[in-house]
């Protein structure tokens, strides 16, 4: 047999089966471990800010327009991962960083040399060892990293949120727009979060990036939002009168205390978006998603988290050719509210089993 065939064999037989339950204990393990992450995880970012702060006071170093947040791979390979903190004054990477730093993170890729282990007796066990080795096996298996890592820059941002309350964030001098993201050392980053200006949506410059900008009280009535990418948005208090959501990314967006009224969502994207205290009158759903994984796949997109509907009020709902079946609803009355055959999860059926007439 060709190396290639081997190769194959392996990748089919040892490494995705092992690596599918490495990844399911390892989510798992996270979700029952959140408030732990949170501890650490923010122990770091408030330490480096900190630290930022008091060089800044000392005048040492000046504005911050970039802290990235990096996980180098050769460190994960030496049996020491850690995450790598970094502040720049304007774009990262093209020059040195101001000030760095690196945390120990072994909750990372937790039990990674167990994982390692359980390959090569896998690999035995199909009688490839002779082909199969623990170089190749190690190597493999570290360029597999990055959907983990993937997955991470999702619940980063998770873990992060409301960083901008912190004592250590307020002090900070920061440039405009100013970014913290998550990714690979020297490579890719993910914005988790950015400090954005005032912006109006329908009043600025064409391709305006309006990721993490924040809305109050605002009235939109007879407004089109045609594929706009609005993900990581806050709108407090705002109201939506007869508007129309064609395409829109809302992945991860917050809405609190909002109403939507008489308004219409088509092929829009709700995975990650949360709308606490909403009400929704008269609107109309068609192709609207609330998942952020779909199909099996041994990679991992950016995580996004199920989208969550607390406390809101929905009345005379007609949801078509959706997906609901990640959409998480707690604290809900509804009336009038139709699904037809759009996939639904546990926790909307309840909600709709206990309005009047089952919802309907």
């Amino acid at each position: 047999m060709e190396r290639a065939e081997w190769e194959k064999q392996y990748r089919e037989q040892c490494y995705l089966p092992v690596f599918r339950e490495y990844i399911e204990e390892m989510m798992q393990g996270q979700a029952e471990n959140v408030r732990e992450t949170d501890r650490k995880l923010g122990g770091c970012v408030e330490a480096f800010l900190t630290n930022l702060g008091f060089l800044q006071e000392k005048g040492k170093i000046g504005e911050i327009q970039t802290i990235t947040i990096s996980f180098p791979y050769a460190l994960l390979a030496c049996g020491e991962p850690c995450l790598l903190f970094e502040a720049y004054p304007g774009v990262p990477f093209l020059d040195d960083a101001l000030v760095f730093r690196e945390f120990p993170a072994p909750w990372l890729y937790p039990d990674w040399e167990q994982l390692l282990e359980k390959l090569h007796k896998e690999t035995g066990k199909q009688g490839m060892n002779a082909v199969i080795r623990m170089p190749f096996i190690r190597s493999h298996a570290l360029k597999s990293a990055k959907y983990i890592l993937y997955f991470w820059s999702g619940l980063v941002k998770y873990h992060l949120h409301g960083i901008e309350k912190k004592e250590a964030y307020k002090n900070l001098k920061k440039a405009d727009n100013f970014i913290i993201s998550f990714g690979e050392y020297m490579d890719w980053q993910y914005p988790v979060w950015i400090a954005r200006k005032e912006t109006d949506i329908f009043f600025c410059e064409e391709g305006t990036d309006l990721r993490f900008c924040q809305f109050q009280k605002i009235w939109y009535e007879d407004k089109v939002f045609d594929t706009l990418v609005l993900d990581d948005c806050r709108f407090q208090e705002c109201t939506f009168l007869n508007c129309r959501f064609a395409g829109v990314s809302l992945k991860d967006a917050e809405f609190t205390g909002c109403t939507f009224s008489g308004c219409s969502f088509q092929d829009t994207d709700l995975a990650g978006a949360s709308f606490d205290g909403c009400k929704f009158e008269d609107v109309n759903m068609e192709a609207v998603r609330t998942y952020f994984l779909q199909g099996v796949s041994d990679s991992l997109p950016a995580a996004h988290g199920n989208a969550e509907f607390i406390s809101c009020f929905l009345t005379r709902v007609n949801i078509r050719d959706s997906d609901f079946s990640a959409g998480y609803f707690r604290d809900c009355r509804m009336e009038a509210v139709d699904t037809g055959e759009s996939p639904v999860s546990e926790s909307f059926r309840e909600a709709l089993a206990a309005a009047p007439e089952g919802g309907g």
